[in-house]
């Protein structure tokens, strides 16, 4: 039997056929031993969530094939990805769940399910702020870089506006931000410089090749004009 917010989103999404069985395999419904008022939240929150992954996944002018709905390799990362978002409070890290979805059946997607399982796990541990962080970062990578600079020199010329950055956009304070950043090398995205630098005190980093991959399963794609 569909709930209301099931109804509501079948409606939504008509003309969509993969959509739209993505969507019934979802259970909307809330237990009935709770106060009105709360369930109504619930139900609200849920479906403005629900719309933002939904509406995702039909963006764009690459679409899901219907024949994966009888894959099991795509029904597995649809279960366990939509599990993920829907628990997610920002929407953009909802939409990117979308996205990370969609790239499981690109040609230049994740390798098989097991190295999606990989992605999905570091983008659900990453916090949105820890993402942001990861955005900023990256916005640097065109910076100028002289042949005879090693990665720590040239990290140097753009490392001070980047902690500025952090601070002034994430509202992280200056002396958080080598902690902060060292957290976020647990997924294995970011790896502070180790050894013996010239001058070197500590507390800076880069880019890893695993980063760069995940940037490229759920950054937003051009729409064209």
């Amino acid at each position: 039997m569909n709930t209301p917010t099931t109804q509501t989103l079948l409606a939504r999404y008509e003309g969509n056929r993969v959509i739209r069985g993505l969507i019934q395999l979802i259970p909307f419904g809330i237990g009935g031993a709770i106060d009105v008022v709360l369930a109504r939240t619930l139900t609200t929150i849920r479906e403005q969530r629900s719309r933002a992954f939904f509406d995702e996944l039909a963006k764009g002018t690459t679409q899901i094939d219907p024949a994966e709905l009888e894959s099991e390799d795509f029904l597995h990362c649809y279960f366990a990805t939509a599990r993920y978002a829907l628990n997610s409070r920002h929407r953009e890290k909802i939409r990117m769940f979308a996205r990370l979805l969609k790239s499981s059946v690109s040609p230049n997607g994740p390798r098989d399910v097991d190295e999606y399982e990989i992605f999905l796990e570091i983008l659900d541990e990453l916090n949105y702020r820890e993402l942001q962080a990861l955005t900023i970062l990256d916005s640097y990578s065109s910076q100028p870089w002289n042949p005879d600079q090693n990665d720590l020199q040239w990290t140097n010329t753009f490392w001070d506006d980047f902690s500025a950055r952090l601070t002034t956009d994430l509202n992280i304070p200056q002396e958080e931000i080598r902690d902060f950043m060292n957290r976020i090398s647990r997924t294995g995205c970011y790896e502070m410089f180790t050894g013996t630098y010239l001058d070197y005190t500590g507390g800076k980093g880069k880019l890893t090749p695993r980063y760069r991959r995940l940037k490229q399963f759920i950054e937003e794609q051009e729409q064209p004009t």
